[in-house]
């Protein structure tokens, strides 16, 4: 070691403490020194170290590489301050050669050997200092039995054990140093001691404070081969699930001559030990599948591949499904067989190995399952290579049975599950127990009954009767003619938001053309969590429009839901229409909704005409006239309706006078009738709705076809009815 490091090491406590009381002296000042002005003036700039650090013998800071760094201050003299700034931080910093001394912000480290000058900046005004960088120690050697390792050893035998130390100027530093290995596949090593793994080269490195020193090992096998015996055919071991174990031996054949049988010593591994599990060359098959076993000691190893097969095709259990009992139930007893791969069946209830997933609800014995609290639990039979399961769950003692719905329709031919039965226990809890009931039917002619499912046969009715622990439940099935379309009442229901609406009325069309209001068998369902579907009843919780849908049987039919705010007024124009054979005219309506929005809903409502035969009405609120007469369309929405009167009148094709000329004189009366003559070929008489008028009044005047001449002269009488016109010449003598 370097002549006094030891002293200068044993400074370092001291140079913490001071440069601690140093910041708290810095940090005091910059408080007092907190009233200067933004902008400073800089007089100068100084140094401030620990002085355990500085060696006045050479001028310098002395620091040791990869050892505790040295730190440097600058402090500011401020123009009209007495305390100095610490601009550390704020500094620019240079080394005049940072493979010897670096340096970040004041911290000063040793890189290497030599001697460096250190320069800070602040504000114009640079100071310098030198630095000194040495290693602790001289050198670092790797050391083998107390003298100098080797640059390299060759022929290092697996097995063999080989420790080093690292000697620094004459002291054993081997537990501080750094220890690497090149090839952790060759060697390991920890603190000096070399752990052999496998042939080839390693580079062992120890590094102590900036020096370093290593040696090459050249590690190599100290046999020639290793071998697995007996040797299997075709390279390829066979075995069965169940079977005897199979021994291996390992021979291992010396660089040195001979063989050695190292079966014990050897490593043995199996590829996958769910196919098989080797120790010691004992090989134990645990299931079926393919794999290899491989046996490696110090440095050679040799493989072997393995078939593992079951010596039966499958295994079958009795009862082969889900199965329910009760807690107070006799045991359940499960059989199981097997069938071999030489199709040969053999009853294995009490060889196999049967377990119980969860022992608290149910043990199993030889296939005997027991039933021990409630809850579900797996039992499975295992033998050989092939298992099975069956879930088994176990029920509590009730009081009460009840079933989802009490009766049932259907058409024949189809098919469909029991309702949901629940059962009230002890406690007063329900539990669903459809599993567990056992069901009969009273006229089989009318509908077959199979493991919970019901198909109808003819038209009728029938019970099924469900029976759990003594109690019973009744359901009645009625089939039906078979089902052809439903009918509902609306296509586009609005409902108020938050208000309960009764749900539309459907009516089923049955194959034979009868229909049926099926409104309260019909079973609603949406998708959205915008409004909920009650008992009889729908109700909307957010403005917006969804979608129903209603099953009954097989068939299916859909409404549009509008859920909105309640509307207060509805608005219709016109209040009454007159059309013409043929010719359509929409309806308006506009409703006003409680915060004094309005919406145009005429398309929106639910319209009905008093009589088809005298018009109709469309989606889109338009009345088309059809025959001449009178009716009504009203329309529904929210609940409140609106009426229109319509009426239809012929369209008018000609008007005829009773006279198209006429001579009168003055004082002279002269009556003439006006015919309206239709398309539907029915003329009428329109002199009394028509609109007479006189294009010379001095000369004749008229009323209601009555013509009076006044003064010599002519004129035209005109009479005007449906947008027609018919003229009669008149000339007074």
């Amino acid at each position: 070691m370097k002549e006094n490091s030891k002293e200068i090491l044993s400074f370092k406590l001291a140079r913490r403490w001071l440069a601690a009381a140093l910041a708290m002296t810095l940090i005091m000042g910059s408080m007092a020194g907190a009233v200067y002005a933004a902008e400073d003036t800089v007089t100068g700039i100084e140094w401030s170290y620990a002085e355990s650090d500085y060696n006045s013998g050479t001028s310098s800071l002395e620091m040791f590489v990869e050892d505790d760094k040295v730190e440097l201050t600058v402090l500011a003299s401020i123009s009209g301050s007495a305390s100095k700034k610490d601009v550390t931080t704020d500094a620019a910093w240079k080394t005049s050669n940072s493979s010897i001394v670096k340096v970040d912000k004041g911290v000063l480290s040793g890189a290497g050997k030599g001697t460096a000058t250190i320069t800070a900046t602040y504000k114009g005004f640079s100071i310098s200092i030198k630095a000194s960088s040495d290693y602790v120690y001289d050198q670092v050697t790797i050391m083998q039995n107390g003298q100098a390792a080797p640059a390299a050893i060759d022929n290092v035998l697996l097995g063999e054990s080989l420790v080093f130390t690292l000697d620094g100027d004459g002291k054993n530093i081997s537990d501080d140093a750094t220890w690497s290995t090149s090839g952790s596949s060759v060697a390991t090593v920890d603190k000096g001691r070399i752990t052999l793994v496998g042939a080839g080269t390693a580079t062992i490195t120890a590094k102590y404070k900036g020096k370093t020193d290593s040696i090459k090992l050249t590690v190599a096998s100290p046999y020639k081969s290793i071998s697995i015996t007996p040797e299997a055919a075709n390279d390829l071991l066979e075995l069965e699930v169940g079977g005897d174990d199979y021994e291996l031996e390992a021979t291992a054949v010396p660089k040195t001559g001979g063989t050695l049988d190292v079966t014990g010593d050897a490593k043995w591994t199996s590829a996958n030990t769910k196919v098989l599990t080797v120790s010691k060359g004992v090989i134990t098959a645990v299931g079926a599948g393919k794999t290899t076993v491989t046996v490696s000691h110090l440095g050679v190893t040799d493989t072997l591949t393995v078939v593992v097969r079951t010596p039966y095709q499958s295994i079958k259990i009795a009862p082969d499904k889900e199965y329910h009992l009760q807690l107070q139930d006799a045991p359940l007893q499960i059989k199981a067989e097997v069938l071999s791969n030489s199709n040969v069946t053999s009853d294995i209830t009490n060889d196999g190995n049967w377990t119980s997933s969860d022992l608290t609800v149910a043990t199993v014995a030889q296939g005997k399952v027991t039933a021990k609290a409630i809850g579900t639990t797996k039992i499975t039979v295992s033998y050989r290579g092939v298992s099975r399961s069956i879930d088994v769950t176990v029920y509590p003692s009730i009081t009460k049975l009840s079933v989802e719905k009490t009766t049932i329709d259907g058409f024949k031919g189809i098919e469909g599950e029991l309702p949901k039965v629940t059962a009230t226990t002890f406690d007063g809890s329900s539990i669903d127990v459809s599993k567990l009931a056992k069901w009969t039917v009273s006229d089989n002619e009318i509908a077959d009954l199979k493991d919970g499912v019901w198909t109808a046969k003819q038209l009728g009715e029938t019970t099924f009767t469900g029976t759990v622990q003594g109690l019973k439940v009744e359901v009645k099935l009625t089939v039906h003619l078979k089902p052809i379309k439903l009918l509902a009442e609306v296509a586009d229901l609005s409902i108020i938001l938050g208000k309960a609406t009764a749900l539309p009325k459907v009516n089923v069309v049955y194959e034979n053309g009868e229909e049926a209001d099926i409104s309260e068998s019909i079973e609603w369902k949406t998708t959205s969590d915008n409004i909920v579907l009650l008992e009889d009843t729908v109700k909307g919780l957010e403005a917006s429009t969804v979608t129903m849908t209603g099953t009954y049987l097989n068939k299916t039919v859909t409404v549009r839901v509008k859920i909105e705010e309640e509307i207060v007024k509805l608005v219709v124009e016109p209040t009454k229409l007159e059309l013409n054979p043929g010719r359509s005219k929409s309806i308006k309506v506009t409703g006003y909704y409680k915060s004094g929005k309005k919406v145009s809903i005429g398309t929106k409502m639910n319209w009905v005409v008093g009589s088809e035969k005298i018009a109709t009405i469309s989606g889109s609120s338009s009345v088309k006239a059809i025959n001449v007469g009178t009716t009504k369309v009203t329309g529904t929405y929210q609940g409140k309706t609106v009426k229109v009167p319509v009426t239809v009148t012929p369209k008018l094709k000609s008007l005829q006078l009773s006279s198209k000329s006429a001579q009168m004189s003055i004082g002279g009366t002269l009556t003439v009738s006006l015919q309206a003559i239709y398309y539907t070929g029915s003329p009428a008489n329109a002199t009394n709705s028509a609109v007479w008028t006189s294009s010379n009044t001095s000369v004749a005047t008229v009323a209601e076809g009555k013509i009076t001449a006044v003064s010599k002269g002519s004129t035209t009488i005109k009479a005007a009815f449906g947008g027609k016109t018919a003229s009669i010449r008149v000339s007074v003598k």
